[in-house]
């Protein structure tokens, strides 16, 4: 998560704060060390859930003024309500609601094992959320191996994608009359070719890729440093394609994007803010340039994650090492990572063997 990314979420999760119980403001207090998108989603869930309690037992008040005394009247029956709640009227998909439900037990178990009055005693009574079993998605390695090979770049398509990025997109533009996308494409092509050869040549997450500082790159030994998922700090390498490709977009970076000399990000927005200040991409943006490419390279199903994966399916075959390949995209599991030697086998049944010269 970028610098900019962390305040953001930050800012959010204090306005859905505030808006909360004092209990469980002093619940988010307790849990100051966590990560601003783990605060982000506490907050959001949390504030749903009273919404929708105050509605089911027909309260006249805010969810300011849930008292704890309602959490601890709760049944199993009103948390089940609550997940099919989630699931026919939001229409949410079943990890959605996984992580609300587990959202809901961290505050729980606080308020009911962690907190003390000043008599000691614990702020709730009962924790109806200890009796409830979250319901998980369940795909087998071999269905989530299947579904990642037919969403990555294969064979010459690395090559050829960067190529796209590099002259055929632009080409493609021209034939289509489409000149105000040709000029901006002319703008930002060697950042996005940057970009997306960081990716796949390093399996970063794309969030992971954005919080790179120019001061923050080691040349001689192509790493880098980054702000890994959870707000730690990793060196991580890159391919020397990457570091061509880097290195071609610094050329014309002050010259397209005008940053200060005080920002230090890597990737900037094509766009400036009121202020006039080059700001770093964000997700959202750099999402809506990868699609813009795929879609016209005739990939719509590759996502810019599925570059991860692409990244890592060919880091399996050529190395053969999951200890290996685990550290490199730092997962903290191992089980994690062994989807890829599924994904492998489908490759080789698919004749899918080559990678990225």
């Amino acid at each position: 998560m970028t610098p900019e990314d962390k305040k953001r979420f930050i800012s959010k999760a204090e306005t859905y704060i505030s808006q909360l119980p004092w209990y469980i403001q002093e619940f988010f207090e307790y849990k100051y060390n966590a990560s601003a998108h783990t605060q982000y989603n506490y907050s959001i869930d949390t504030l749903h859930f009273l919404q929708w309690l105050i509605k089911r037992k027909k309260l006249n008040c805010d969810p300011i003024d849930v008292s704890i005394h309602q959490l601890d009247q709760l049944r199993i029956q009103d948390i089940t309500a609550f997940e099919r709640y989630c699931l026919l009227e939001l229409n949410n998909r079943v990890p959605t609601v996984a992580r609300k439900l587990s959202s809901l037990k961290s505050i729980f178990h606080y308020l009911s094992q962690v907190a003390e009055d000043e008599e000691m005693y614990p702020y709730l009574q009962r924790n109806v959320m200890a009796k409830i079993d979250i319901k998980r998605e369940r795909i087998s390695k071999s269905k989530q191996a299947e579904l990642i090979a037919s969403r990555i770049l294969v064979d010459n398509e690395f090559n050829e994608f960067r190529e796209f990025i590099a002259e055929g997109y632009g080409k493609l533009l021209l034939e289509q009359n489409q000149t105000r996308k040709y000029k901006a494409h002319l703008r930002n092509r060697e950042r996005d070719l940057a970009l997306v050869s960081t990716l796949l040549g390093s399996g970063l997450r794309i969030a992971e890729a954005l919080t790179i500082d120019i001061d923050k790159i080691d040349w001689r030994n192509n790493t880098a440093e980054v702000i890994r998922k959870g707000d730690s700090l990793d060196i991580v390498s890159f391919s020397d394609v990457a570091r061509e490709d880097i290195k071609e977009y610094l050329k014309v970076r002050d010259k397209y994007y005008a940053p200060p000399k005080s920002q230090k990000a890597l990737f900037l927005a094509s766009k400036t803010s009121k202020q006039g200040i080059a700001n770093r991409l964000s997700v959202r943006a750099a999402q809506r340039m990868f699609d813009q490419y795929i879609d016209a390279f005739g990939r719509n199903g590759v996502t810019l994650h599925k570059l991860r994966h692409s990244f890592a399916t060919r880091h399996y075959k050529e190395n053969q090492n999951l200890a290996l390949l685990q550290r490199v995209l730092d997962h903290r599991h191992i089980e994690t990572t062994v989807i890829y030697t599924h994904v492998f086998d489908k490759e080789i049944k698919d004749s899918i063997n080559k990678t990225d010269n």
